[in-house]
């Protein structure tokens, strides 16, 4: 496991994309799978700062790393105001509308959308983002 703890202000936010980045181009992972890990982390990681800590700073960020010979796992994790599922709207537009494209609230479906697993949970005071990307999926060219 490789653990990186960062504070809550989003200056800090871009030494975690380039750290993942750096350990996606050391584990030999594809430049599009490896531009996705760092979108979903860096998205984790400003929701916790925004939605968790209300940009306050002197709070820390955790970003978790895990990897297993099939898969890497990220858990992105806080103790400020936990998420309530409920309240994230779907994400929905239509396409051939751009006007109707919101400029906010689509970490979500990102995550969703790029990663094989996403879950949440608070367990014990700590907001815990989990996601996980196996490696021998075939990353959509699309």
């Amino acid at each position: 496991m490789i653990k990186l703890v960062i504070e809550s202000r989003l200056e800090n936010v871009a030494l975690v994309g380039g750290a993942v980045r750096g350990i996606a181009d050391m584990l030999s992972i594809d430049r599009i799978a490896c531009y996705h890990l760092e979108l979903c982390v860096v998205e984790a990681v400003n929701n916790a700062i925004k939605h968790a800590y209300h940009f306050e700073a002197e709070h820390s960020v955790e970003v978790e790393l895990l990897r297993f010979r099939d898969r890497l796992t990220f858990r992105v994790c806080d103790r400020g105001e936990s998420m309530k599922p409920a309240k994230v709207a779907p994400f929905c537009f239509d396409p051939l509308k751009v006007e109707t494209l919101p400029e906010g609230g689509m970490g979500v479906f990102i995550l969703s959308a790029l990663m094989d697993e996403v879950s949440y949970e608070t367990v014990n005071g700590r907001n815990i983002l989990t996601m996980t990307k196996y490696l021998n999926k075939q990353t959509d060219p699309t």
